[in-house]
This record gives C-alpha cells, structure tokens and sequence, in this order.
C-alpha cells in the first residue's frame, strides 16, 4: 500500500547506500586522492584551505550488512571517499589509518589489487554532534577473487603451468571490457604475465571472441562478455 505520511519517505540514491550500508567485500581496484572546498569563507571572510579526501573504488562488491534494502545495486561499482586529517584523535588517523596499520598494508598503493571487507565505523566525541562515521577495513584478502585461506601464488597452487588466456576467458565471463582491463591488470596469475599490455589495449578480448570462446551480449545499458561453452544440464 502507498505511503500517504510524509514522514515516512524514503531516502534515494546514493545518500540511501550511504546510510544503509554497513558491511561490503570487494575488489579494491582504484585509490585515488582529491580535494574539495577552497572556495568557503571562514568566520573572517578568508578563504579556508581545500580539503583533502581518498576515493577509494571497489568492483565485484557483496553486501554483508545493510540497516534496510540498498535502493541502488552496487555489486558491479561502487566508491566513497574517506576525508583525511592531520590530527590525533581524528576518524583518519585512529579508525581508518588504524586499520590499515592492523593488516600491514603499505596504503594507498598495498590496497589496490586486494579483496577487501568494509565496515562502518562510529567514533563518538564527547559531543554526539562531533561524531564521525565512515569505512574501515575489516578484513583483506591476498588477491582479487580470492578466497579465505586459498593462496594465490600459482606456484604453491599447483597452477604455475596454467594457461593465461584460458584464465583471462574465465575472468571476462560476467565483465565489461573495462572491469576486465581493470581485473586483469590485479589478477594474482595474470598480473605477472607478459599479456597485461595487449589486455590493456582490447586485444586479449577479441581475439577470444574470434575464437570463438567468449561472445558479447547485452544487459541493460551494458555489455559483457559471456561463454560460449554449453551449460550442462541442470
């Protein structure tokens, strides 16, 4: 039955994802840092300095933990940003530089190419209206795709023989071409490879289509690659 209270109207968009989501894994794929502001006036009318932040874009996310049904669908992209500080006692340096220091990661660059588990995180002031809220890290995991306990050397995975471009098929299966180009690039097999390049360029995607291994389709406003093997039956 329709609403017919005001009050009871929903938020939308991204600022409903904001305040809904709790607790998401994904691919970490992009750190980037930026600043906003440096127009705004202080008290004195002077110009206060820009704020810096890090965008932080992650692909291929599950939610964990949400307070209410996501009204947009993050799974293929999503990103947010953690505004930087310079003082003790603050959300960046405590909560959020705080956990990059409890799974020794050499930030930003050590993020990227890692899975990572997301969770909000409340730090309260003395003063309710000085509380901070945003992502922390929860949980890494050694690689893209990777799973609990599973290595992704391929050396001590007994997979150092393995086909690239057989694992390339595989990974296209799903993406577009640029969430392939971006997968690819932090792949634990591929990444070492000598094919980064041509996949870079589109080349490794269409020669498989020519082969006949991958075909393109449609989904919405989107295309991706899909499998040509068989399913088997059900």
């Amino acid at each position: 039955m329709p609403i017919t209270d005001r009050s009871q109207a929903k938020e939308g968009g991204f600022g409903q994802v904001r305040a809904a989501l709790v607790k998401f894994v994904g691919d970490c794929v992009s750190v980037e840092s930026g600043q906003w502001g440096g127009q705004l006036l202080d008290d004195e009318g002077k110009p206060r300095p820009p704020k810096e932040f890090w965008e932080i874009v992650s692909e291929n996310n599950q939610v964990l933990e949400s307070t209410e049904e996501l009204t947009m669908d993050i799974s293929e992209l999503f990103s947010f940003r953690v505004n930087c500080s310079e003082f003790k006692g603050s959300f960046y340096i405590d909560e959020f530089l705080g956990s990059v220091d409890k799974f020794k990661l050499q930030f930003p660059d050590g993020l990227i190419g890692k899975r990572v588990t997301w969770l909000k995180y409340l730090k309260e002031a003395r003063d309710p209206k000085y509380n901070s809220t945003g992502f922390i890290i929860d949980k890494v995991e050694e690689g893209i795709g990777a799973a609990p306990g599973v290595t992704t050397d391929p050396v001590k995975a007994g997979i150092a023989e393995i086909d690239p471009l057989e694992v390339a098929c595989e990974l296209a299966i799903g993406k577009t071409e640029q969430q392939f180009r971006n997968a690819f690039g932090v792949h634990p097999v591929l990444r070492a490879s000598q094919l980064l390049p041509l996949a870079q360029a589109g080349a490794i995607t269409k020669m498989l289509v020519e082969q006949g291994k991958l075909v393109t389709v449609t989904e919405g406003n989107k295309t991706i690659y899909q499998s040509t093997k068989p399913r088997l039956p059900s």
